[in-house]
């Protein structure tokens, strides 16, 4: 089966079905998107703002990423579930639609660059201060999920 046929088979879903005719569907799952890119990105937001030495200072590295942890994870299944919804919504649509497909290679480099902080994270549990490298992994990922986002409005738009 290809892509494209699977898309043509999630579009016959029930799901899709119920979602497409559904007066309040669509409205309703692109909310808990949006919120959950909240909590995501605020989550994300406060952990690189320790990183970088703005806020936080007197917790470490380690403390931080433990705490913000649950929320990032809760941030990530809940976009990817309330994500999955709003593409059975259409998906022959996004099927050919490029800011799509863009989003989707971002949010998966986002993922890997998240990986590797956390990695780092760990590494330097006692460190009060976080070295360069963790720094410009940091902002990388910020930058990934950040464009990942962006790539998220423009979908409509093309």
């Amino acid at each position: 089966m290809t892509v494209l046929q699977a898309c043509e088979w999630l579009k016959a879903t029930r799901l899709s079905v119920f979602i497409r005719e559904s007066k309040w569907g669509f409205s309703l799952i692109e909310m808990v998107h949006l919120l959950a890119l909240a909590a995501l990105g605020g989550a994300l937001l406060i952990g690189a703002l320790r990183v970088f030495g703005i806020i936080l200072n007197e917790q470490p590295l380690q403390a931080t990423l433990r705490d913000l942890s649950r929320i990032i994870a809760f941030g990530i299944l809940a976009m990817l579930l309330s994500g999955f919804l709003l593409f059975a919504d259409g998906p022959l649509r996004y099927y050919g639609n490029s800011a799509f497909r863009i989003k989707l290679l971002l949010i998966l480099a986002a993922a890997a660059s998240a990986f590797i902080v956390y990695r780092r994270f760990q590494a330097r549990s006692a460190l009060s201060v976080a070295p360069m490298g963790l720094k410009v992994a940091t902002a990388v990922s910020i930058t990934l999920w950040l464009s990942a986002a962006v790539a998220g409005r423009v979908i409509g738009v093309l």
